[in-house]
């Protein structure tokens, strides 16, 4: 089977996917309201920096330089790069629908850092920072966001494994973010649920435009 049987096979079963999606929208609203309530309040706030601890309590010289590496897989390099990879392997379609959702995610993820400003947890909590300083406010995560909303996509239509192997990369690219000291986790949450919310949006859309 070629890829492009492969993709007009997914076309297919788009429609008895649905209720996943709408259940996935829910899912990626709660996040974005959660995170939101998190911000709201000085208390859970205060939660928010003790959780970020307990993740980064796991450090360890050799873990800290396979995270800090890895988690730009959530960066708009790692956009490139996982749609370059699909087209290679000849999922052209996947392919484009990857670097469009991925390069959308990043932009509303940055132009939402423009509505909340957030210290970082390195600026405001005096957290050791792995990683070279990030642009941009702390909230959202953008590597969270273009993380969920190309798995997303990617996990869509495929099979259960590749459905588990994507939702375990999103969250890994999410702790990561927090390990690394340059993100709460309130942002990750934040930056998920923005995800999954654009990628169930960009579903919509390429069924409206066949």
């Amino acid at each position: 089977m070629t890829a492009a049987d492969l993709d007009a096979a997914s076309d297919a079963v788009a429609p008895s996917r649905r209720p996943v999606w709408r259940s996935i929208a829910a899912m990626g609203a709660c996040m974005v309201g959660g995170s939101l309530v998190l911000l709201s309040s000085a208390r859970l706030r205060r939660a928010d920096v003790r959780m970020g601890d307990l993740v980064r309590r796991s450090r360890s010289g050799p873990s800290d330089r396979l995270i800090a590496a890895a988690t730009d897989l959530g960066s708009i390099y790692g956009v490139v790069g996982t749609a370059a990879a699909l087209g290679a392997a000849g999922h052209r379609r996947l392919a484009r629908d990857v670097m469009a959702i991925g390069s959308g995610a990043w932009l509303v993820a940055q132009g939402a850092k423009t509505r909340v400003r957030r210290e970082r947890p390195y600026e405001a909590e005096g957290v050791a920072r792995l990683i070279r300083p990030p642009t941009g406010s702390s909230y959202p995560s953008g590597h969270a966001a273009v993380t969920a909303a190309m798995m997303g996509v990617i996990a869509a239509d495929g099979e259960r494994v590749v459905r588990v192997l994507a939702g375990m990369l999103t969250v890994f690219v999410a702790a990561s973010r927090v390990y690394v000291g340059v993100h709460y986790p309130s942002d990750v949450l934040g930056g998920i649920g923005m995800g999954l919310l654009l990628a169930r949006t960009w579903r919509a859309v390429r069924r409206l435009l066949g």
